[in-house]
């Protein structure tokens, strides 16, 4: 990791957006440092600007605007071509049934052209057959991650429910962070104990290092342990939780370590690249989501007193 990179790209968007949470501007900009970029404030200003006009004064994207015009310039893209297509598949995905919210438009920012909307709400179906009261609009974002994958519905969900029971009978506790994590396993492939394992000896390495996982970063775990830099991933925690940037935001270090480690294997066969790529950014879609939900439910609570 570059730190001076990273904490040059925090002031940056910091000064940029002054009122947003700091875990969005954490992963922001360590998305934008694991690929050696400096962000040009202008420019992240004028993307900023154009996601925020895109929207309608109720639309749910102007709750994450910021998050969604991050992920716009990183994958730097012609910024009106990207919302362009943002809010076509999003118009898409309500048409297959899905409904408005949040999640619906980071699952859209996550779709490319040859995912069919449909699939994505029959896998979302799916999911909740297997877990109704868990599954929400939360996931939708996993569902799209899944609809890219080739294998049949059916044997996704299965695969990912192996997961799902596996891990909990190992230590794991049950709810949406473990249902994130078998899903973004499944992006790897089909059910295998070998990942099962190393999740299983990532986790285990950060506790035996006084480094407890809360279920929030089973997603990041899972990262860790595609990547195979579980020790890598420990030290860059550490490095991080010591950062002044990090004072109050510690349990952050493990999330953001494991977006600097896996995104090493840009240069990895083109399966397992594609696979961890799409776990970077269903981890980030979560990470997002759920700061935004704290961010509103925390200001409405405010607006009430």
């Amino acid at each position: 990791m570059n730190n001076n990179l990273f904490e040059e790209n925090i002031e940056i968007l910091r000064s940029v957006s002054k009122w947003v949470d700091s875990r969005l501007i954490f992963m922001t900009a360590a998305q934008l440092t694991a690929k050696g970029k400096r962000i040009n404030a202008s420019e992240f200003q004028e993307t900023v600007n154009a996601v925020k006009k895109s929207a309608s004064a109720f639309s749910p994207l102007r709750t994450i605007y910021f998050s969604i015009a991050g992920l716009i310039y990183a994958q730097e893209n012609q910024t009106h071509e990207a919302i362009n297509r943002l809010q076509q598949n999003y118009k898409e995905l309500k048409s297959a049934g899905l409904r408005s919210s949040i999640y619906t438009y980071i699952a859209a920012l996550l779709m490319e052209e040859n995912v069919d909307a449909r699939r994505v709400k029959e896998i979302y179906d799916g999911m909740r057959k297997y877990h109704r009261f868990l599954t929400s609009y939360d996931d939708y974002p996993a569902a799209v991650m899944m609809a890219k994958q080739s294998a049949k519905m059916e044997d996704l969900l299965e695969s990912s429910e192996k997961y799902y029971i596996t891990l909990n009978e190992k230590g794991f506790n049950k709810g949406n962070d473990l249902q994130l994590l078998a899903n973004m396993l499944v992006m790897n492939g089909s059910f295998t104990t070998d990942i099962v394992n190393k999740v299983i000896y990532a986790k285990e390495t950060f506790e035996h290092n006084r480094i407890k996982i809360k279920v929030m970063q089973y997603p990041a775990i899972g990262l860790i342990a595609l990547s195979n830099k579980t020790n890598e991933a420990l030290s860059l925690s550490r490095e991080l939780s010591s950062m002044n940037a990090f004072r109050w935001y510690k349990n952050m270090a493990v999330t953001i370590a494991a977006i600097f480690v896996s995104q090493e294997y840009t240069d990895a066969p083109a399966g397992l690249t594609a696979a961890i790529e799409a776990m970077i950014q269903a981890q980030q879609a979560a990470v997002i989501a759920a700061t935004a939900a704290a961010v509103s439910a925390s200001s409405s609570s405010s607006g009430g007193e």
